[in-house]
């Protein structure tokens, strides 16, 4: 049987070193969910669609808890490196799952790319001297990915230290912010719609950059201990840690500053501290948002070296990208050209205009790549539930499907909230894909 007709997908003995702690799994996942997306994207959030956006908060989280509920199961029952490609495969076959791997890496690469820009903005608050090139600020950001991309080529386990002590390190500065609730005005919230009530779709669509990662503990799967506990266990507390900070600092920035005011910088949580505490405390903001920013970098550029490298054992991706390094066990190829495509699109700061422009812009491209496998394993957990056979309970089964459905239809939702434009782009993207595919499978190489 093929896995598309309902045979499971067994780990492969690759080669990988096992080293993913429930703390790495947990860091792995809060680090990747937080990041630009707590410093950053109030900014975007509040441009585009105003303070309703503490609305698109709420319902993207109730969306994305549902899917980490189905993440948690089906790593923990499909423990492959690959995560999400693994999953549409099994339920759908070869095609689900090159589509999926294709528009999940190429969503990581770009993703690393709008990564290091909303970085970059925080460090020009902590080094003026970069604003007077853009220069600088592009040598600093390809010098981040790159050295980022060389400690994750050294292995998991440094790739995991370097995530959890620049997770503390960033988390930090952030309990300052705690005390700008105090100060919480209501008149901030006035007009509370600006854009309308259509505008939700627009802000969850934004704010899928900010959940996007909630899967992670599934794609490194072959180098978790004991991954059967730990995907599920570890999942759910670093969505839980992720989403407690989301929410008190979207409280904090949208209560004390003016809408437009958040909507005309690229780094709002550091206005908000420096209005209530003062100077000193908008510098440690600062910091904090330099260091997860590193973090969040970190811990998807591990992503994008694992993402496409079941696919590539399978013969339906480069090759190349199943190889693993003879001394670290590491995707060390994948890894480098993830990076590389990141970096090719660093020079967008030339053209696109301010920071916070080229950032929404690529967040926007990196979200749809993200929806498409998000909506595809949504599809895959309805069919596993569905089929007959394995060890899943009537009760289960019932459960999964209920909670695959909702899913999938807020998906949808969110997909339509990307806009017109970058559906169109997203969708050239997939369809370019396809000859690659066709490819892969009539070659000699493939099994």
């Amino acid at each position: 049987m093929t896995p598309g007709d309902g045979a499971p997908s067994a780990p492969r003995a690759a080669g990988f070193v096992r080293g993913l702690s429930l703390a790495g799994v947990v860091a792995l996942i809060a680090g990747n969910m937080l990041g630009t997306s707590l410093y950053t994207l109030p900014a975007s959030l509040a441009q585009q669609v105003g303070p309703i956006g503490l609305l698109s908060w709420l319902i993207t989280a109730a969306g994305f808890f549902l899917l980490a509920i189905l993440y948690g199961s089906l790593g923990t029952r499909f423990p492959r490196t690959g995560g999400p490609y693994v999953f549409a495969r099994e339920a759908f076959g070869d095609f689900a799952g090159f589509q999926t791997v294709w528009m999940y890496w190429l969503s990581a690469a770009v993703g690393n790319a709008a990564i290091v820009t909303g970085g970059i903005a925080y460090f020009t608050r902590l080094f003026p001297v970069l604003n007077e090139s853009l220069w600088y600020q592009f040598f600093l950001a390809e010098g981040i990915l790159w050295t980022l991309c060389t400690l994750n080529v050294l292995g998991i386990k440094i790739g995991a230290r370097v995530q959890m002590a620049i997770l503390l390190f960033s988390l930090v500065p952030l309990t300052l912010l705690g005390m700008v609730l105090f100060h919480f005005d209501p008149a901030n919230l006035h007009p509370f719609a600006p854009k309308g009530i259509g505008a939700l779709a627009t802000g969850s669509a934004l704010l899928v950059w900010a959940f996007s990662g909630i899967e992670s503990a599934t794609v490194p799967a072959e180098e978790v201990d004991q991954p059967g506990k730990m995907i599920r266990l570890g999942t759910m507390l670093g969505f839980g840690v992720a989403t407690l900070v989301f929410f008190v600092f979207a409280l904090a920035v949208t209560g004390v500053l003016p809408n437009d005011v958040v909507a005309s910088s690229a780094h709002p949580l550091e206005l908000a501290a420096q209005q209530v505490l003062g100077p000193r405390a908008a510098f440690w903001v600062s910091v904090g948002a330099v260091f997860a920013s590193l973090g969040v970098l970190n811990g998807w550029t591990l992503m994008v070296g694992r993402i496409p490298f079941s696919a590539a054992e399978d013969g339906i991706f480069f090759r190349a990208f199943g190889r693993l390094h003879p001394r670290y066990g590491t995707p060390h190829v994948a890894l480098i050209t993830g990076t590389l495509v990141a970096a090719l699109l660093i020079p967008l700061y030339f053209v696109k205009g301010t920071l916070l422009d080229v950032f929404t812009l690529l967040i926007l491209l990196a979200n749809l790549g993200a929806l498409f496998p998000y909506l595809y394993n949504s599809a895959a957990a309805l069919m596993l539930a569905r089929r007959p056979g394995g060890d899943w309970s009537p009760a289960f089964r019932r459960r999964t499907q209920a909670i695959a459905l909702v899913c999938f239809l807020f998906l949808l939702w969110a997909t339509y909230g990307v806009g017109q434009e970058v559906i169109f782009y997203g969708f050239i993207v997939m369809m370019a894909g396809v000859p690659l595919y066709i490819w892969f499978k009539t070659s000699e190489r493939a099994p």
